[in-house]
């Protein structure tokens, strides 16, 4: 293993220390020294490979974005090859949220964390709007018509992510069942369907 890959492979055991670190305690309570601990390494060396906590945390941010971008990607394959309406795309891509990001309360738990941060650290807030300005404008593509009329359809594509985010956020503050949570998601994104037809 070249000098490059034990760098992004000692990074990589970092971001994720963090993950375990922040389903524990908040961010705010974490030291350097508990992510290097978690991460089993030295504290002190973190800083070889991160400038910063706030530089650990902006990575994570990175890393999920792109792990749930490229988890998305692939569940889009296999659906490409069949003939679909736009009602059965958005089904599938509703369905990928639902499983994958809405219900993974461990998600929702780091993320309800990461809101937090973000109002008071600007880096951070950027970071965050920019993993969501993409998630919306990539949603409001399987929501627009084929034949490019979409009046509203970004701002609809935002009120599905902030309803979906809201309903994260209640699934862990309120302990919701799973089964719950999807009904609730379920019978909102049936409305959203209704509305495009």
């Amino acid at each position: 293993m070249g000098r490059k890959s034990i760098r992004e492979q000692r990074r990589k055991e970092i971001l994720e220390a963090l993950y375990r670190c922040l389903l524990r305690k908040p961010y705010s309570e974490t030291s350097i020294k508990d992510i290097g601990m978690e991460a089993g390494i030295n504290h002190a060396m973190l800083h070889y490979y991160f400038r910063s906590k706030e530089d650990i945390l902006l990575c994570f941010i990175d890393s999920i974005s792109e792990r749930y971008s490229a988890l998305f990607r692939h569940d889009l394959k296999k659906i490409e090859r069949k003939d679909l309406t736009r009602r059965e795309i958005l089904k599938h891509v509703f369905h990928f949220m639902n499983t994958h990001i809405t219900t993974d309360k461990k998600l929702q738990t780091i993320f309800v964390e990461i809101w937090g941060i973000a109002i008071y650290k600007p880096a951070v807030h950027a970071r965050v709007k920019k993993m969501y300005s993409e998630w919306i404008r990539e949603l409001a593509g399987f929501m627009k018509p084929s034949n490019g009329a979409a009046a509203d359809i970004d701002s609809l594509a935002m009120a599905v992510v902030a309803f979906q985010e809201g309903v994260g956020l209640f699934s862990v503050s309120f302990d919701l069942k799973k089964k719950d949570t999807m009904a609730l998601m379920e019978a909102f994104q049936e409305k959203i369907l209704e509305m495009l037809e």
